[in-house]
């Protein structure tokens, strides 16, 4: 017997004595059944901070159904764990979880939301009844989301605040329109919905690129070129890696700075020729008063104006 099989009966023992141990133990006190109520857990207690309101039912479906997996309790809204006969053992016990999970639903609702479904007492007619009111394939949001998402530009947002507002606009677009995972296909995918998942990845990636400020250009450029073009997480880490090398300035900046660093180069040309002129060099047969034109109104030095003054405005904060 080599190491592998040797692992593999280890790990059947093991799982047998676990099944054997279960066996006397009863569901209501066994931790990993659905019937287990944990004494911490209060029903007046909301599971999550989300309220569900017209417009918000994906972000607060998926954070309940993380809470609700989270206290073993999915069963109940899922409709697999059936309600028991009234003369069954386990009647009470579904009762009181189905009761629990009602509860923490309808704390988790707004008040117009709450009202409607106060008299519906089990736990998974409930969240149907739910799904079935708000999340629908709306026609009118979808239009909307795709609007927002290709008029979305960077602007004065940062890398990471802007992919966070595209993302949150994608994970609301594959809530109401999800592309279905490959049900029949073993490792690769024959039915054309890993295509249709790499489209969407890649439209994505496009997005993200175009909306970007104009000092992104070259990094924009080189990501394009890549083949295959880059998952929207590679080039988002990307882009991030560009915007520390920026320096966190702000993109309205950048002109400034090119200005004063062209402004501050013909002033120190002109005191160069200022130098060499009081020295009687060659450069004196060029005339006084050949060099910049400009002056400033605030501190009375050639090169630069007012507008643009380090003495008045102080140093820009790379130069500080």
């Amino acid at each position: 017997m080599d190491v592998h099989q040797l692992a593999n009966l280890l790990n059947q023992l093991s799982t047998l004595q676990a099944q054997i141990s279960r066996a006397g133990v009863s569901p209501i006190t066994d931790p990993v059944s659905p019937y287990f109520i944990h004494p911490g857990e209060s029903p007046g207690t909301p599971l999550i901070s989300v309220t569900l309101n017209a417009s918000n039912y994906q972000s607060w479906s998926r954070k309940m159904l993380l809470a609700l997996k989270l206290k073993n309790k999915l069963q109940f809204i899922d409709g697999s764990t059936r309600k028991p006969e009234s003369d069954d053992a386990l009647y009470e016990s579904w009762e009181r979880c189905n009761t629990l999970v009602v509860l923490w639903i309808n704390h988790s609702l707004s008040a117009e939301i709450s009202a409607s479904v106060i008299w519906n007492n089990v736990a998974s007619d409930l969240w149907k009844d739910l799904k079935h009111r708000y999340c629908q394939g709306d026609r009118f949001r979808v239009a909307e989301l795709e609007e927002e998402m290709y008029q979305m530009k960077q602007g004065k947002l940062t890398v990471t605040a802007y992919f966070t507002k595209l993302k949150s606009i994608w994970e609301q677009l594959s809530g109401f329109r999800p592309v279905l995972d490959c049900v029949m296909c073993s490792e690769t995918c024959k039915c054309g919905l890993a295509k249709m998942r790499e489209y969407r990845e890649e439209s994505y990636t496009v997005r993200l690129l175009r909306g970007l400020n104009e000092q992104y250009s070259n990094v924009r450029s080189n990501i394009m070129l890549m083949n295959p073009l880059p998952d929207v997480n590679t080039a988002f880490s990307l882009l991030t890696q560009q915007e520390r090398q920026f320096d966190i300035v702000d993109p309205s900046d950048y002109k400034v700075l090119l200005q004063n660093a062209q402004i501050n180069y013909v002033d120190g040309a002109g005191r160069g020729r200022e130098k060499e002129e009081n020295r009687g060099g060659r450069a004196n047969t060029r005339g006084r008063g050949k060099g910049s034109k400009m002056q400033c109104t605030y501190c009375g030095r050639m090169g630069h104006i007012v507008d643009n003054c380090y003495k008045k405005h102080s140093l820009p904060p790379h130069l500080k």
